[in-house]
């Protein structure tokens, strides 16, 4: 029997109504979302993905692909987030701040799904290491997208995130669970995005 999925742990109160998809994306395990015909989010040939709206960052609080995006990320699921926010991060300005500001989310949300790879890969050492690894390169990429974020705009929340708070947390989490024996997700000390909007 396959080891419990662990984004089941993962919950936050939501920030848009979208509904989520059927099932969280799992590379070698579910049928993938858009490449396969039996996939969540599977648009047939001649069939164009829609265009996400570009918003300022300014303008956060209007963005439904964002705060959607950010609704994915807290109930654990990874690959969709990383979907959403790169929809948005295709449309904003090259090298803005947003622009790196959306690299970095997706990034960490990249490497939330290799630790759980790395979870569901508990009985096979060498597959194991390789998600592992795999996260140590995302948290370097992330941290060097969200450090141009921070020093452009210092301690004032960006998108409605206070980045300096939650790019620690972040830290702490990966940190703490690839030091681990058992590198697992835990809903303790989980660096949700929380964002000053109501539910």
């Amino acid at each position: 029997m396959p080891p419990p999925d662990p984004r089941n742990l993962i919950a936050h109160p939501r920030y848009t109504e979208r509904p989520f998809p059927p099932y969280r994306f799992t590379p070698g395990r579910d049928p993938h979302p858009a490449a396969d015909p039996s996939g969540h989010s599977y648009e047939p040939p001649g069939h164009a993905r829609p265009v996400a709206v570009y918003r300022p960052a300014e303008a956060w609080q209007t963005s439904d692909e964002y705060l959607y995006g950010c609704d994915l990320y807290n109930h654990g699921y990874w690959w969709e987030a990383h979907e959403a926010w790169e929809d948005l991060w295709r449309v904003v300005p090259g090298e803005s701040v947003q622009r790196h500001f959306l690299q970095g989310l997706i990034q960490v949300s990249a490497c939330h799904l290799k630790l759980c790879l790395a979870e569901l890969a508990a009985g096979d050492s060498s597959r194991r290491a390789g998600h592992l690894a795999g996260v140590d390169r995302l948290r370097t990429s992330w941290a060097a997208h969200l450090s141009i974020v921070l020093n452009a705009t210092g301690a004032v929340p960006y998108m409605g995130l206070g980045l300096a708070t939650w790019v620690r947390g972040v830290s702490g989490y990966f940190e703490r669970a690839v030091s681990s024996a058992d590198p697992v997700h835990s809903p303790h000390g989980f660096p949700y995005i929380e964002l000053p909007v109501k539910s």
